[in-house]
C-alpha cells in the first residue's frame, strides 16, 4: 500500500470524487478541497467516497478557495502530487478567471510545496484549430485559439485554454523539477457520488424521455468517456515518471446515429429517431490516441459506458 498523501483540488466534482476513489483504492492518503467543508458534498465524500480507503489510508478535507494562495498551500502540506479538476458547468465570461486563478495559483503554489508533480483536468475544447478539425487530432499540435473562442462567448473553452498554456509554462518555466501533465476529455458518463445530477446525466436523461433529439437525429458527433476510466488516466499520468503534457481523455468521437443506437440497445425505454435516407453524415472526429495508450488505462466501449449510464438513471428515477 502507498503511504504518499496526494492533494485533490476539487475533489467535490464529478471526475474530482472519482480521482479521489481511484487514488484512496490505490492506498494513497488524499487530501482533497473543495469550497466548504461544511456542506452537502462534504457529507457523502466522507461516507461514499472514503469507503474507498482501507484501514491504512484516509481523506481529509480542506476549504480552499482557488483565489486564495494561501488555502491552497495549506491542502497541499506534505503532499508529494496533485490533481488538478477544479472548474465550473457554468458558460459565463467568469469561468476564465477561475481557470486562470487554478491555473496559476495551483501551480505556483505546488511548486512552492516542493511537490514535483501535477496533473490538471482540461477538455478537449482547449484542441480545436480555428481552421476546422484536422484528419487526426493531436494533442500536441492541435491548440484552440482563446481569442477566436472569446469572440465566439465560448467562454468555458476560452478558460481551459488557458489553462493549459499557462500550466504547461510553468512546467517549462519553473526553477525547481515540476512535472505537469493536462488530461483533455469531452463528454464525460457514469455514476455518480454528487446527490444532484451532473449535467450529462440531465442530457441523457432528456433524449430518453423526448425532450431532446425527439424529431431529428443531429448531424454531428460527441467523443465520450467513463469517468471512473478518466479518473484512471489521471492517476496512471501521475505516477508514470515518463508522463509529461496533454494527453486525451477520450474513448472515442461517434456520430450521434451510432450513440443513439447505442442508447436504445443500453435502454428498453428508449426508441431513437428514424435516420433521414437523404442526408450524408458528417465524419466524427478522428483522434490520434498514440500518446493516451502510453497511460496504460483500458477504457470502456460505448456499449459498457451506456449500460451503466442507463442504470445510474434509472437507480436516480430519472427515467
Amino acid at each position: 500500500m502507498n503511504t504518499e498523501k496526494i492533494c485533490v483540488v476539487g475533489c467535490s466534482g464529478f471526475v474530482g470524487s472519482h480521482v479521489t476513489a481511484e487514488l484512496l483504492s490505490r492506498g494513497y492518503d488524499v487530501h482533497g478541497t473543495l469550497r466548504d467543508t461544511q456542506g452537502e458534498s462534504a457529507g457523502w465524500l466522507s461516507s461514499e467516497v472514503a469507503a474507498y480507503a482501507s484501514d491504512s489510508n484516509n481523506l481529509t478535507l480542506f476549504a480552499v478557495d482557488v483565489f486564495d494562495k494561501r488555502s491552497i498551500r495549506q491542502s497541499m502540506e506534505n503532499c508529494s502530487g496533485v490533481i488538478v479538476c477544479a472548474g465550473s458547468p457554468l458558460v459565463v465570461p467568469e469561468t476564465i478567471d477561475l481557470m486562470v486563478a487554478v491555473a496559476e495559483n495551483v501551480s505556483d503554489m505546488a511548486i512552492d510545496a516542493k511537490i514535483t508533480r501535477a496533473v490538471f483536468t482540461s477538455s478537449t475544447g482547449s484542441t480545436n484549430p480555428m481552421e476546422g478539425e484536422p484528419p487526426l487530432k493531436n494533442e500536441n499540435l492541435h491548440w484552440s485559439n482563446s481569442n477566436y473562442q472569446l469572440a465566439e462567448k465560448k467562454y468555458a473553452a476560452v478558460g481551459k485554454t488557458l489553462l493549459d498554456q499557462k500550466v504547461l509554462n510553468k512546467m517549462a518555466n519553473a526553477r525547481e523539477k515540476f512535472r505537469v501533465c493536462v488530461i483533455n476529455p469531452s463528454m464525460i458518463v457514469g455514476p455518480a457520488f454528487q446527490k444532484d445530477p451532473v449535467v450529462s446525466l440531465c442530457r441523457f436523461a432528456d433524449i430518453i424521455n423526448g425532450k431532446r433529439f425527439s424529431e431529428k437525429i443531429p448531424n454531428s458527433s460527441n467523443s465520450i468517456i467513463d469517468v471512473r476510466d478518466l479518473a484512471k488516466l489521471h492517476v496512471n499520468a501521475l505516477e508514470k515518471e515518463e508522463a509529461k503534457g496533454r494527453y486525451f481523455g477520450v474513448k472515442k468521437s461517434w456520430h450521434w446515429r451510432d450513440i443513439l443506437k447505442a442508447l436504445e440497445v443500453a435502454c428498453n425505454k428508449y426508441t431513437m429517431p428514424q435516420i433521414d435516407p437523404y442526408e450524408t453524415p458528417v465524419r466524427a472526429t478522428q483522434f490520434d490516441f498514440t500518446r493516451q495508450n502510453t497511460l496504460g488505462v483500458k477504457l470502456r466501449d460505448i456499449d459498457e459506458m451506456f449500460v451503466g449510464l442507463v442504470a445510474e438513471l434509472d437507480r436516480r428515477g430519472m427515467i
